[in-house]
């Protein structure tokens, strides 16, 4: 699930203030600045403001904050349980049953523009292949880049190492 346009919703917690944008200045008042109301991409408290933001929804919805973890969300047990990762605009929800988790998108999507990416296939350089009963995870493609990076993209492989 990936938010859409998230830094954007962030709400800023201190006065900030920026240059008015080159092409969008006010004639006579170019020596003039803006107070933002909201966090701008680019902006260094954007990513705070939309974690805060973020954080504060699955906690509304009943889910508890890993403590080992800051970017897991857990709610219910057994087959009714879902957890969610973050990674900053980025969803991944698991769980057992699948209206439990059609009900959890559909109230993320009254709090956040939401697209919803289907079965998650790739994930911070992991590939996810899901089959009827198993889940399947492989770095294949970044294997083959730190072998193209150090030129050994050609070499025969073995099973046991020298």
């Amino acid at each position: 699930m990936d938010v859409k346009s998230a830094f954007l919703k962030g709400e800023l917690e201190e006065e900030v203030y920026v240059a008015q944008p080159e092409g969008f200045e006010v004639q006579g008042q170019k020596h003039l600045v803006y107070r933002l109301s909201k966090a701008l991409y680019g902006l260094k408290q954007a990513p705070r403001a939309w974690n805060i933001l973020l954080d504060r929804s699955p906690k509304e919805l009943g889910f508890i904050r890993c403590s080992q973890e800051q970017a897991v969300y857990t709610r219910g047990a057994g087959s009714a349980a879902l957890i969610v990762g973050v990674y900053v605009d980025d969803l991944i929800v698991i769980g057992g049953n699948s209206r439990e988790v059609k009900l959890f998108k559909q109230q993320m999507m009254t709090e956040f523009e939401r697209s919803d990416l289907g079965l998650l296939s790739y994930y911070l350089g992991i590939e996810v292949e899901q089959k009827k009963g198993q889940i399947n995870l492989k770095q294949s493609a970044y294997a083959k880049k730190i072998l193209s990076q150090f030129g050994m993209i050609e070499s025969n492989a073995t099973k046991y190492p020298m």
